[in-house]
């Protein structure tokens, strides 16, 4: 009966010693939080690899007119809607995504809302963004994206749409 009790008693201590509290629950709540905003930047991804590769400038579209410019190398994915020939010196881009089916996925949407010319394009890690219009001509370029800003095709959030000068790889 005495080994009974011993063995009770070891084992309600071991079961309440071990066991969470709210407060252990609230501590480890709160140090998850502290790590993440620590680390809000993407810069430890890969991700944030890409957005400092991308080098950003205001350029003058017109006097009085200037709109910032992304800068980066892209080529045109394979199966993303596009060829070499669709991609031109400034692109409106509406939605940038990690992976490519996503990416696909909604040029495909514009392509059905009235924008067959949609495509694909991608960084070297990838990075996927999605051009609704590529010109040759800086003014051509912000048009369209201010006509994008007033009536957008898909529900977009900051910083879309914006304009990327396409450096071809």
């Amino acid at each position: 009966m005495k080994k009974i009790l011993i063995a009770i008693a070891a084992l309600a201590l071991m079961t309440t010693a071990c066991k969470t509290s709210e407060a252990n629950y609230r501590a480890a709540y709160e140090k998850a939080v502290e790590a993440r905003e620590a680390d809000q930047s993407v810069d430890s991804t890969i991700y944030g690899n890409i957005r400092r590769q991308a080098n950003t400038s205001t350029v003058e579209v017109e006097p009085g007119i200037s709109t910032d410019v992304r800068s980066q190398l892209v080529r045109v994915t394979e199966g993303g809607g596009g060829i070499r020939e669709n991609l031109h010196r400034y692109c409106v881009i509406v939605g940038q995504f990690k992976q490519k089916f996503n990416a696909i996925s909604l040029r495909d949407r514009l392509a059905e809302a009235g924008h067959p010319a949609a495509f694909v394009v991608e960084t070297a890690e990838p990075y996927y963004y999605i051009v609704l219009g590529s010109y040759d001509d800086l003014k051509q370029a912000y048009d369209a994206m201010q006509s994008i800003n007033a009536k957008p095709p898909v529900p977009m959030k900051a910083p879309l749409p914006f304009l990327l000068r396409a450096t071809a790889r």
